[in-house]
């Protein structure tokens, strides 16, 4: 019964994203290009939904999670958020480099840290349309490779947050989905 809960929970986030999949427009500076069984897909349309005060791996600091982008195409349903501190003050010192993927079953754990993305990837051909993959333990890789300040406002400041991750997911058939991909999107930390 927790699996279908938090696959419904999943499934309404989703929905409340909006995200365009294959969405090409060349003026936004923010994307998820991912490659899922050796197919390219992209989206733009970068969203603003997330989950604020939530907690992580270090006990006295709270953390959000950022939607960073949804694929949704006939084949697979991808969606993927970055969690990190939601204050600057705690947020400002990170430094580049590797961090870990937890899977998208696993939304509000909090084993994961800052900058830790979580992933979810649904294989559409299965009919069990939820908790149909499961992330593998091995072959994980995720570098966080650019953190920019790019503007503030009086209750917060932007950072442009790019990377690179890869993984694979296993389905119910036991059959093996690689997925790499590249990302970049804002991330707001309150003053």
């Amino acid at each position: 019964m927790k699996k279908y809960s938090l696959a419904i929970l999943i499934f309404c986030f989703a929905l409340a994203a909006c995200s365009k999949s294959n969405n090409n427009n060349a003026s936004s500076p923010y994307f998820l290009k991912v490659f899922i069984n050796n197919v390219q897909y992209s989206t733009s349309s970068v969203s603003t939904f997330g989950l604020s005060n939530q907690q992580g791996c270090v006990a006295n600091k709270v953390y959000d999670l950022t939607n960073v982008g949804q694929i949704n195409v006939d084949a697979f349903y991808l969606d993927c958020y970055f969690k990190h501190y939601t204050n600057n003050v705690d947020f400002a010192s990170t430094k580049i480099g590797a961090h870990k993927i937890f899977d998208g079953g696993s939304l509000l754990t909090t084993s994961d840290c800052n900058c830790d993305l979580v992933i979810g990837l649904v294989d559409n051909s299965i009919p069990n349309l939820y908790s149909n993959t499961v992330l593998q333990s091995t072959n994980i890789a995720h570098n966080v490779t650019s953190i920019v300040k790019k503007d503030s406002a009086a209750t917060y400041y932007t950072y442009v947050v790019s990377g690179n991750f890869s993984c694979n997911f296993q389905n119910t058939n036991n059959t093996v989905i690689p997925v790499t991909g590249t990302y970049s999107m804002p991330v707001k930390e309150a003053r």
